[in-house]
């Protein structure tokens, strides 16, 4: 939403310039997983895998290894649909409505393999070099 102008924060932190984003730490009984934490490296910690199943196991299901290896947490949970119809305010199932205009309307933007009822399509997390 920041980069359509749709939005002005106030202000933006880069998580890069914080020590540890890309670590998991042990703390009072739970974890504290940094933002820069690679998607790969969250499904393969140990501590996540026991304690945290679904949340592993969701990680190495995102996208292709590639976009694992690079694609952070943060970059993934921030990532916004890309419907347009969505994006742009028309009643389909995710604003309130009872149609996924993807499967029937304009969609040759849109990923549509199968599954439903609603063919959202969530952006890929961006490689950076």
């Amino acid at each position: 939403m920041v980069k359509e102008h749709l939005v002005a924060p106030d202000v933006l932190v880069n998580l890069k310039a914080i020590r540890g984003m890309d670590q998991i730490d042990t703390q009072r009984g739970g974890v504290k997983i940094g933002g820069l934490i690679t998607l790969d490296n969250l499904s393969r910690d140990q501590r996540i895998r026991k304690e945290y199943t679904v949340l592993a196991e969701a990680a190495e299901k995102v996208g292709t290894p590639q976009i694992r290896n690079a694609g952070t947490l943060a970059g993934n949970v921030c990532q916004r649909p890309w419907c347009w119809y969505f994006r742009n305010g028309f009643p389909c199932l995710k604003n309130g409505g009872n149609i996924c205009f993807s499967a029937s309307g304009e969609n040759q933007l849109h990923a549509i393999f199968g599954g439903g009822p609603s063919y959202i399509v969530h952006p890929p997390i961006p490689l950076r070099h």
